[in-house]
């Protein structure tokens, strides 16, 4: 009894890796479309519940004891509601004539698909995580003890192997629960450290490695668009004056009206260093990158910066532009191209935006 035990277990637990990290986007495996996903994850769960009743612990010639409400709950928290019914549904009716159609197969296989239904609709008003799944598991466990209990009439062997599918329940689905919630603490840690090695710890935008690898896919892609390199008019003058948090609390809203503007458009904004930003703008021509690149300098100038002093200080740029693939082919000469156009900008009164091809700003 021993070995199928483990077995059983061993199905489980294979069932919750393999179908959590996938379904959980974790590692960025491929899944054909989302919407798909509750349907998949409840034809496998279903199919996984099916196999650990091939494997399951005999009672009696009737009653089984397995690892399957684990399944359909576990199915819930992966899936959504849909997930749990469906996996309910296939297990119950392979339950049903497992062993050849009986009134004990119709009660035992109407149990689950019962508890299936029941989980997937509380779900739906109640949504299924790694906090509340415990009480949705606790219900099946219930409900198969009364079944398992009324199928063996209550007798004294039948209570021993409640017992034991009520132990085996609880710890198969307590391991996996830790595991579970350990990896999911885990990929969180990665994601927030792949977040922070692309963006910006200031100001939340996306940092010079990141803009690099966004300039290279559009150079990709071989299709216009136009980089703007933006710079704050005499910004050491800020710092100089009121601080460098209070520098950085101009920074942090000067990147929020850069991203807010430049969104309609499709921007890509960075920080690319200090208080220089850069606005990769897609399927851009000149002639819009340069109206684009005025609305975004209009957005800084014409609302005063509030400080946390109480003052508010008034904040202009100037920028450069230069445009793929008219003006250069690779990501350091429109990168290049586009700084010197921002040293024209500088250079001819700052708080305008000139484009390097036309030598025209505004």
């Amino acid at each position: 009894m021993l070995i199928d035990f483990i077995i059983n277990f061993c199905i489980l637990f294979t069932f919750a890796i393999l179908t959590y990290i996938p379904f959980q986007n974790k590692l960025n495996v491929y899944i054909p479309s989302s919407k798909y996903t509750p349907f998949i994850l409840g034809l496998l769960s279903g199919l996984t519940g099916c196999l650990l009743m091939l494997t399951a612990i005999n009672i009696t010639d009737v009653v089984i004891m397995d690892g399957r409400m684990a399944v359909i709950a576990l199915s819930g928290v992966l899936g959504g509601p849909f997930a749990p019914i469906i996996s309910g549904i296939i297990i119950g009716v392979f339950r049903l004539f497992m062993y050849g159609y009986s009134t004990s197969a119709l009660i035992a296989g109407s149990s689950t698909i019962i508890v299936g239904l029941v989980i997937g609709v509380c779900s739906w008003k109640k949504t299924m995580t790694f906090q509340n799944v415990p009480y949705f598991f606790g219900y099946s466990i219930i409900q198969t003890s009364i079944v398992l209990g009324f199928l063996g009439s209550w007798k004294f062997e039948t209570s021993l192997a409640i017992i034991s599918f009520i132990i085996f329940s609880i710890v198969s689905f307590s391991i996996i629960f830790i595991t579970l919630k350990q990896l999911s603490s885990l990929f969180e840690k990665i994601k927030h450290i792949e977040e922070i090695s692309v963006t910006d710890y200031l100001t939340g935008l996306y940092n010079n490695r990141k803009f690099q690898e966004h300039t290279q896919n559009l150079i990709a892609k071989n299709e216009i668009f136009s980089l703007l390199l933006l710079d704050i008019d005499y910004f050491k003058k800020v710092n100089d004056t009121y601080g460098h948090p209070v520098g950085d609390e101009v920074l942090k809203e000067l990147a929020l009206r850069m991203k807010d503007t430049s969104k309609p458009f499709g921007g890509i904004v960075s920080r690319n260093g200090g208080e220089e930003f850069s606005i990769l703008l897609p399927n851009t021509t000149d002639e819009k990158a340069l109206e684009v690149s005025d609305l975004v300098r209009q957005s800084i100038e014409k609302k005063l910066f509030q400080i946390s002093t109480g003052e508010k200080l008034d904040i202009t740029t100037s920028g450069g532009i230069s445009t793929f693939p008219q003006d250069a082919v690779t990501t350091h000469e429109l990168y290049k191209l586009a700084d010197e156009a921002l040293y024209l900008a500088k250079t001819s009164g700052r708080n305008k935006v000139v484009h390097i091809n036309q030598n025209i700003l505004v």
